[in-house]
Order: structure tokens, then C-alpha cells, then sequence
């Protein structure tokens, strides 16, 4: 049990079997539908996967930046070691499993392909279709920043041989890009949970 409280991947590891525990459960009460089920796996990937990466960018943008904009030399010098990297990779990770995840979700909803994945077309009302659309090329250009423009600057930043100019751009297009980043994480949540469950 003290390892349950020491350590975060313990603790996750636990709720993942839980979760297991729950889905082996469900399947063993139930008929099996191998689309459903891997439409069901890639839609708790990419909702797991969003939740932390959307997390992240407000924990960047309300908490990181001001932190490192409050905080003197030597303290930005260990956030910038300690915090900043791990939050970059966290962001990677999940913008990663976030597109990966998606993509067959688009698969196994008929959204694309739908008659190489089904027997027949899935007819999709159109107005839910452009509105999961917006949210996918939503998602995609938030991937783009995180992926194209704020890691690289990140590692800009980081890199002493960066000169004083060049960082100082960095930061600021590391930035804005947060700050886009933050603005699109809200209409493409509401776009993604709206295709699938507004009325």
C-alpha cells in the first residue's frame, strides 16, 4: 500500500487494472462486436489522452508561465530544469496518443471509409459532421503547435547556446503559442463533445 502513495505510476497502474477488471466484466456479460470494442478502447484513449493534454495547457498557461514570470533567476533556472521539460514531454505524449487515437475513431464511427469498415454507408447528419470536422482540423493545428512550434522553441530556450536574442524570441513564440493553444483547447472540446452528444 506505501508504494500506492510513494509512487504515480503505481497508483495509475492500479487504475488501469481496475478499469480492466471492469471492461473484462462487461465483456464476459456480453456479446462481442470487435468494431465496437475498438471504437470503445479509441475513444477512451483519445478522451484519457485529451484530458491530460488540455490539462496541461492550462496548467502551462495559468500556472507555468506566471511562475516563471514571478520567480527570480534562480528559481526560473529550476523550473526551467525540473518542470518545464516534463510538462513537454506529458504534452508530446498525449498530443501523440490524441491524433493516433482520433484517427480511428474516424475509422470505426463511419466518419471515414465507412464502407471498407462497414457493410453498408453510416449516414452521419451533416451538421454533426462539419462540426466534428471543425474540431478535427482544430485538433490537428493544436497538434502543430505543440508539436512544430512550442517544443522546438522549448528546446531553443534550453540549449545554452542559444544567444540572449534568440532565446528571447523563443520564449515569446513559445508563448503565443500557449496562448493559441489555450484559445482553440475550448471550441474543439466543445466541438468533439458536441458531434457526439448534442442533440
Amino acid at each position: 500500500m506505501t508504494s500506492l502513495f510513494n509512487n504515480p505510476m503505481v497508483a495509475l497502474a492500479v487504475g488501469i487494472g481496475a478499469a480492466a477488471a471492469l471492461l473484462a466484466i462487461w465483456l464476459g456479460a456480453n456479446s462481442s462486436d470487435t468494431i465496437g470494442l475498438i471504437s470503445f478502447l479509441a475513444r477512451l484513449a483519445h478522451v484519457g489522452a485529451a484530458m491530460l493534454w488540455v490539462g496541461m495547457i492550462w496548467f502551462v498557461n495559468f500556472i507555468q508561465i506566471i511562475a516563471l514570470q514571478e520567480t527570480d533567476d534562480v528559481g526560473r533556472a529550476v523550473l526551467m530544469r525540473s518542470i518545464v521539460p516534463r510538462v513537454a514531454r506529458v504534452f508530446r505524449g498525449a498530443s501523440h496518443v490524441v491524433l493516433a487515437s482520433g484517427g480511428v475513431l474516424l475509422l470505426t464511427t463511419g466518419y471515414v471509409l465507412d464502407r471498407w469498415v462497414f457493410p453498408s454507408a453510416v449516414y452521419i447528419p451533416t451538421a454533426r459532421g462539419i462540426i466534428l470536422w471543425l474540431g478535427v482540423i482544430a485538433g490537428i493545428g493544436m497538434w502543430w503547435l505543440v508539436n512544430r512550434m512550442i517544443l522546438p522553441s522549448l528546446t531553443s530556450v534550453l540549449d545554452p547556446k542559444t544567444s540572449d536574442g534568440e532565446r528571447e524570441l523563443a520564449r515569446y513564440r513559445m508563448k503565443a503559442a500557449a496562448r493559441v493553444n489555450l484559445a482553440l483547447s475550448v471550441p474543439t472540446t466543445f466541438a468533439m463533445v458536441a458531434a457526439a452528444h448534442l442533440y
